[in-house]
């Protein structure tokens, strides 16, 4: 499999319907508010990991990128524990999602890998400043996933885990 990463576009739209994903919710919103909120709310960006392949085209995954705040009472420990006591500004991996079809495959990996890849571009050389990457793991599965690439959990118990990342680390100095 051959991934690029497209921003979504409305030519993208045939893509969209041949989504397939256990979670009900990412497949409504890659099918219906995603393109809405990107051009028309200005809420995030989505981007898709194309499979270009012979007899058409494979929408693999995708993710969507949002601006955010971190509650700054949630940070507790670590070198953010020593920021000034306001929200944080952040970078929301709002939602990642790979198609049935190919997961075990790497795909959600690379999707999270390209997400961050381009906020740490932006944070380096962006006009705004911001100090992590934060997301909401929808279940366990999720927050085990996003641990395993360095993400922190901030909350516990039931419902979603807010969970984040200090992309301090990871910039050049």
């Amino acid at each position: 499999m051959t991934l690029q990463l497209e921003r979504l576009q409305r030519e993208h739209r045939p893509l969209l319907r041949h989504f397939e994903n256990e979670v009900p919710e990412l497949v409504t919103y890659l099918q219906r508010w995603a393109l809405a909120h990107q051009e028309r709310d200005q809420l995030g960006r989505t981007w898709l990991a194309v499979d270009r392949v012979e007899g058409g085209p494979l929408l693999a995954g995708f993710f969507t990128l949002s601006a955010a705040s971190v509650d700054r009472a949630l940070v507790v420990a670590g070198e953010l524990d020593r920021l000034p006591r306001f929200p944080i500004p952040a970078v929301l991996l709002a939602r990642l999602a790979v198609d049935r079809r190919v997961q075990g495959q790497g795909v959600g990996t690379w999707l999270f890998d390209e997400a961050l890849r381009r906020t740490l571009t932006l944070a380096a050389d962006g006009p705004i400043g911001f100090r992590v990457l934060v997301t909401d793991a929808k279940d366990e599965r999720a927050a085990s996933f996003y641990e395993k690439r360095g993400m922190e959990r901030l909350t516990t118990g039931h419902g979603p885990c807010r969970m984040i990342l200090d992309l301090k680390p990871l910039l050049p100095r």
